[in-house]
């Protein structure tokens, strides 16, 4: 195997183990060795790196004896599974902390945020009261229109078409306001659902010293 074929064989295990690959080293003097010990337990000398140097970690040893630089071990498959999760706290931790003090920009105080909760849910209210007071007027009128063409039928004359589109116009607009009304109502169950976490999350900023 060649020197370039080597190192080409140490990158390839570094990268079969999910990592980037290792900075270019220096170039080592003419004659120096790689030393490492093999899973046997037997001190191994090769002019050249190879994947097994790689897996142990080496020493590249000059003529001399003198060791010129010493190469830790590539982390193994569980320790590059244990650095990830720990890498995946470490960046849920600072979601949260980053969170967090967005909260804080927000609301000082649980009751803060329960105001805040509770002003959309009035807003809403306002207008699920209003849609149903003008549900109440536009059928009350509706029932007129409607009577007045039930009389106009029992009488054998036909409906004015002014008074069945004004029929068909109320209809409509109870339809609609009834729509409305289901509509505020999911969203003041979606504001109390987007609002408990918020709450509950500052209650515990509260408390942590």
């Amino acid at each position: 195997m060649t020197m370039r074929g080597g190192m080409a064989a140490v990158l390839l295990l570094w990268t079969s183990l999910g990592m980037a690959a290792p900075p270019a080293p220096a170039p080592v003097p003419p004659g120096a060795m790689y030393r490492y010990t093999d899973d046997q337990g037997r001190r191994v000398m090769s002019p050249r790196p190879s994947p097994e140097a790689a897996r142990f970690g080496y020493q590249i040893v000059s003529r001399q004896g003198v060791v010129i630089r010493t190469v830790p071990p590539a982390p193994t498959a569980a320790e590059l599974a244990e650095r990830e999760a720990a890498e995946a706290v470490a960046e849920a931790r600072l979601e949260q902390t980053r969170r967090d003090a967005e909260l804080r920009r927000l609301y000082a105080l649980p009751d803060d945020a329960e105001r805040a909760r509770d002003r959309q849910i009035t807003a809403l209210q306002l207008s699920i009261d209003y849609a149903r007071n003008t549900i109440n007027q536009t059928r009350g009128r509706l029932d007129q229109e409607t009577a007045r063409a039930a009389q106009m039928e029992r009488r054998g004359q036909a409906v004015p078409d002014a008074t069945t589109k004004v029929i068909d116009r109320y209809s409509r607009q109870i339809g609609e306001l009834e729509r409305d009304i289901e509509q505020h109502e999911a969203d003041i169950e979606k504001v109390r659902r987007e609002y408990q976490p918020i709450i509950e999350r500052l209650q515990v900023l509260v408390e942590t010293p």
